[in-house]
């Protein structure tokens, strides 16, 4: 049964049991009161005849009591009427066919009469003195067929009442049997992709803000399904990413290590080739640690626990140790180098992680590398800020460029330029997580078939007193 019908039959059963009780109360009482009337009106009767039966029966001149007790045969709800003297002797007698006035006993009261007469017995007294009898039977047959009429008149008044009223609620549970179907259906499409469209319910009544509750829990599961589904596909990704950026050094660094251990080629091979061939080896083995300590770095910046270990650290002689370092991978990849700093970069400072911001100079050099061509230039640079609180760390290359639509691609993680054959991988999407800890952020200025440049602005201050620490 469905909870529609379930009320529907509850509040049906409810009115039914209301419906009856309301009209047994009324029947009850309507009873009540026309038993009471016909109780008081037999007293009346019977207190009057003994009023004038006992003058009559003492003075003795009874001989007109029977002419003043015919009277009450017009009294329709009279069964019976006897008077009878002290002696037993009957002066005045009335009965409606078929009642036997000696074998009938007095009833203690109109409510309790077993039969259709109310009985009463009453003594004839004056002065103390016992002057004879009254017997006295009223009709309340009468009274039962109203009662019986009033019933049936309650039963059916009842009945269309309870009707009227399930008709009412059956329709108001319709119209709120639609609401509820909609929240159930809300409810069963709730990890559906897409709810049924939204019906006119008033937010601010409990339905409608069951209906919005529910809403916003699809919401939700749409947005972790979402998430769920990104992160398996950047799962497969990285594992796709992993293959094929380590393909190529490992490939490399095979092929000149085959090379240079093979007993007969080494023979052939001349310093310079022998030196070339070490290069490729060391470009190969710097490249694969690079994805080494991308991944390693990455998973720590992503820790909860993770805190970078910041200090202050001198804008100058912090890029001459990095560009020391990537210089070497450069050149070693015959590719054209060059650094520079503002004449005026001297007591700059900026506050960071040292080895954080080094590794992020490191692969903004490395990603340049992999995409300039051979004999084209890298730079490393810095440019301030107009009002020197902001340094722009630079690197740029010779390459093809990057499109339009990818250049905030290539910040996310296990994301490369599409078409390419190479891949990006961890390096940029790990330079962007280490601005995101140091109040900084990654700019990319590219022109397709002329470079790209790559941009780290991070904070500065000026002077060798105290820096602001950036939040």
């Amino acid at each position: 049964m469905t909870l529609k019908n379930r009320f529907v039959f509850y509040t049906a059963v409810i009115s039914a049991l209301f419906t009856i009780f309301m009209v047994y109360d009324r029947v009850r009482t309507a009873r009540s009161e026309m038993l009471d009337r016909a109780g008081s009106k037999a007293e009346y009767i019977v207190s009057f005849i003994t009023e004038v039966a006992a003058d009559r029966l003492r003075t003795g001149a009874h001989s007109d009591l029977e002419g003043i007790l015919k009277g009450f045969k017009h009294f329709d709800r009279i069964s019976y009427l006897r008077v009878s003297d002290s002696r037993g002797k009957i002066l005045y007698r009335m009965a409606l066919p078929g009642i036997r006035i000696d074998d009938r006993l007095p009833d203690a009261d109109i409510f309790s009469s077993p039969d259709a007469i109310y009985d009463l017995r009453r003594d004839i007294a004056r002065d103390d003195l016992l002057l004879g009898e009254i017997r006295l039977g009223m009709s309340i047959e009468g009274i039962r067929e109203s009662v019986q009429t009033l019933l049936w008149r309650g039963i059916t008044v009842g009945s269309a009442f309870f009707l009227l009223l399930t008709a009412v609620i059956w329709l108001l549970t319709v119209k709120l049997g639609r609401r509820l179907d909609a929240v159930r259906s809300l409810a069963e499409n709730i990890n559906s992709e897409v709810l049924p469209p939204e019906q006119q319910i008033d937010p601010a009544s409990d339905i409608g803000k069951i209906e919005l509750a529910l809403r916003q829990t699809h919401a939700r599961l749409k947005e972790e399904a979402r998430r769920r589904k990104e992160a398996e596909t950047q799962k497969d990704d990285f594992f796709a990413m992993t293959v094929h950026d380590l393909k190529q050094p490992l490939t490399s660094l095979k092929a000149a290590m085959e090379l240079l251990f093979s007993e007969e080629e080494i023979k052939r091979f001349s310093k310079e080739q022998i030196q070339s061939l070490s290069g490729i080896a060391g470009t190969s083995l710097r490249m694969l640690n690079s994805m080494v300590v991308d991944v390693l770095n990455t998973a720590r910046l992503k820790s909860r626990d993770y805190a970078p270990e910041k200090n202050r650290l001198n804008l100058a002689d912090f890029m001459r140790e990095c560009a020391e370092e990537s210089s070497a991978s450069v050149k070693a990849a015959r590719k054209k180098w060059s650094f520079s700093l503002p004449e005026d970069i001297g007591d700059a400072w900026l506050f960071g992680d040292h080895d954080m911001l080094k590794r992020v100079i490191g692969n903004l050099v490395l990603n340049a590398v992999q995409y300039t061509p051979e004999g084209g230039a890298i730079r490393l640079g810095v440019r301030l800020s107009p009002d020197e609180k902001a340094a722009a760390i630079y690197v740029s290359d010779e390459g093809e460029g990057i499109p339009d639509g990818f250049r905030e691609e290539i910040f996310k993680k296990y994301r490369g330029l599409g078409k390419s054959s190479k891949n990006i991988g961890l390096g940029l999407a790990f330079c962007k997580m280490v601005a995101d800890t140091h109040s900084a952020r990654m700019d990319v200025r590219s022109e397709t078939g002329k470079g790209t440049e790559v941009i780290f602005v991070i904070p500065v201050s000026r002077g060798a007193g105290s820096i602001d620490k950036p939040q």
